[in-house]
């Protein structure tokens, strides 16, 4: 486990992951987690009292971020959760459950007796005023945000909401956490701060269903969101910045901002994508592919076009770059 890189309440708010694969299974990786949340995160956001075939059973990682009055915790499971008891204090919590493997069924959010399934693709954002039980599926993958409740009460008090992650929020949203999982234990305090407000501001875009396009928070979070989208779309004949701009209910102007400050345009990552990808095709044994056929897969004009824009990128041809790196 890490230490925290900047303070939060208490000063000790961080980010921290406990790995099965490393820490063993059961109550040898379950312990150490819930010992570190309650540590950092215990004062704001309790946690539940799970079943012991929950904790003597469990397999799989949970990496938590923690930015000041909010928190991020992913989880990966290969083993079934289910608590065993819940606090009866009254609380003001926002929650967003995001499902990304399997179902995680939550019971009486509403405070009437109902559940709501939370499956791999869909979100479930509430108020909540008292803790709930849930319980999952063996195989679970899911994003699980705190935030307080006076950030969002006004927006899901009494009307939670359901969606799809792949909407254009959604994508757009996601896109920032996995920045912030990635970058958080470099950041400082003024870079965690405007990591959480970021994250907030992105929230509020997915409830509303749209964003302020002119919110300086929106511009890095849209930037990783269409370099997400390309990569999924890189054999796309019709990728461009105009299909992006669309699928994330953006204007191309509005697109071509979020890159301005950046290194290369969505074009030019798109096109140095590609190239990589061809790169890794042509050194592939099966199918063994030749120039022509990578040049079409990749959507290159012709083989010539393919040969020059290679060239510019790897400074060698690409039969050079299949001998020179086929053979090592």
């Amino acid at each position: 486990m890490r230490g925290p890189r900047f303070p939060g309440p208490g000063g000790r708010v961080g980010t921290f992951t406990v790995d099965a694969g490393s820490t063993g299974v059961g109550r040898e990786t379950w312990q150490p987690f819930i010992d570190t949340w309650n540590d950092r995160m215990g004062d704001l956001y309790p946690l539940p009292e799970f079943t012991a075939s929950t904790v003597d059973g469990f397999r799989g990682t949970m990496h938590s971020v923690t930015l000041g009055d909010t928190a991020v915790n992913e989880l990966w499971a290969s083993s079934p959760l289910s608590t065993q008891a819940v606090g009866a204090q009254e609380q003001d919590l926002v929650r967003l459950h995001v499902g990304l493997r399997g179902v995680l069924t939550l019971t009486d959010p509403h405070d009437q007796g109902d559940e709501v399934r939370v499956p791999a693709g869909a979100y479930f954002i509430h108020h909540c005023v008292k803790e709930n039980h849930f319980h999952s599926t063996p195989a679970i993958g899911t994003r699980m945000f705190v935030f307080p409740g006076e950030e969002f009460r006004r927006l899901v008090s009494g009307r939670p909401r359901v969606g799809r992650i792949a909407s254009p929020t959604g994508r757009i949203l996601m896109a920032h956490v996995d920045m912030l999982q990635r970058n958080v234990g470099g950041l400082g305090p003024d870079g965690a701060q405007a990591s959480r407000n970021a994250l907030h501001e992105l929230v509020r875009g997915l409830i509303l269903d749209r964003f302020d396009d002119r919110e300086p928070a929106f511009t890095p979070a849209l930037a990783q969101a269409a370099r997400d989208l390309a990569d999924a779309r890189l054999t796309d004949a019709g990728l461009s910045s105009a299909m992006i701009a669309a699928r994330l209910h953006v204007s191309v102007r509005t697109l071509q901002r979020a890159f301005a400050g950046l290194d290369e345009s969505l074009t030019a990552y798109i096109r140095r994508r590609r190239l990589e990808e061809a790169a890794q095709a042509l050194l592939a044994p099966v199918p063994r592919l030749n120039v022509s056929q990578v040049a079409a897969i990749w959507h290159f004009t012709d083989g010539s076009h393919f040969i020059r824009s290679f060239k510019k990128q790897f400074h060698m041809t690409p039969m050079e770059f299949a001998r020179t790196h086929g053979a090592r």
